[in-house]
């Protein structure tokens, strides 16, 4: 049986975005490993998952959904070498795959490359009650992005204000400080989350709304209802499944997925409140006051 390993992506977006490939490649080996960051042992739970580093000898094949230099360079020892010729790195891959213009239409071609057949949308699961008390029916707000500031819109502490339901802000590990900054006298306890408590709290979210996020991958693939609101980047190219959108206006530069606003405006974020909550009324009737 061919060995196979499976080099995921290094944001939880991205991770998420990759796992109905990464579960289809598993489907092609009893001897299948996915090298993963620090969140592959909670999205890959059922696969055996390790941290990247180089190949040994004795890998048949490697599909990088990784498109760093780097992780083709760790996989050069693997017979075959599956790939997009990112980075510089088109040499050290056998088989060189082109891009589609959603990213997850690229991870399915990486692995249909390698004979596998991919189906479906991402999927997650977390059974039990969160270790924080938050209520049922919540809108969630996803403030901040480690993105940056081109996809960060600025108006979500007016938006909080203007919801008639109980709100929960959410933010990763280190985020504290930019969360209550973007929404002042907000209870931060869900901040911080391990992506398993994060999970079983979005069980008792109604929407949640977020920016161009893994936060907002992570919700989609539990099923909850989400809101994604848009500056730099687009849903074409990025976008969870099934999210419902929100995009600013084109200043003539959208989308560029730059860290760091060409023009310093930010005009691509200029996206009345009104916008948005009209979008949280539709899923969730009675939860916003314009």
């Amino acid at each position: 049986m061919s060995r196979i390993v499976a080099r995921a992506p290094n944001h939880l977006g991205d991770g998420i975005m990759a796992l109905p490939a990464i579960r289809a490649l598993a489907a092609l080996s009893t001897d299948f490993v996915v090298q993963a960051p620090c969140f592959g042992a909670e999205i890959y739970r059922g696969l055996r998952v390790e941290a990247p580093g180089p190949l040994p000898e004795g890998a048949d094949l490697a599909v990088l959904f990784a498109p760093s230099l780097r992780a083709a360079w760790q996989a050069r020892r693997a017979r075959r070498r599956i790939g997009v010729a990112s980075d510089f790195r088109g040499p050290l891959l056998t088989d060189v795959v082109i891009p589609a213009r959603h990213r997850a239409q690229t991870y399915a071609r990486l692995a249909e490359t390698a004979g596998a057949r991919v189906d479906g949308s991402p999927a997650l699961s977390f059974d039990g009650a969160p270790s924080v008390e938050v209520a049922q029916g919540h809108v969630g707000l996803v403030p901040v992005s480690r993105s940056g500031p081109c996809v960060e819109w600025r108006g979500f502490a007016e938006l909080a204000d203007r919801l008639r339901v109980p709100v929960v802000a959410y933010g990763g590990p280190g985020e504290r400080k930019r969360v209550a900054e973007r929404l002042p006298g907000r209870d931060l306890g869900a901040v911080g989350l391990s992506l398993s408590d994060l999970g079983r709290a979005l069980g008792r979210c109604r929407v949640l709304v977020a920016n161009d996020s893994g936060a907002a991958h992570f919700a989609r693939a539990l099923g909850v209802p989400t809101v994604v609101v848009y500056g730099s980047t687009s849903p074409d190219r990025t976008g969870p499944t099934g999210a419902r959108s929100v995009e600013g206006p084109d200043p003539g530069c959208r989308p560029c997925y730059r860290k760091r606003c060409a023009r310093r405006d930010l005009a691509c974020l200029r996206i009345e409140v009104d916008r948005v909550g009209a979008t949280i009324e539709e899923i969730y009737p009675g939860s916003y006051r314009g």
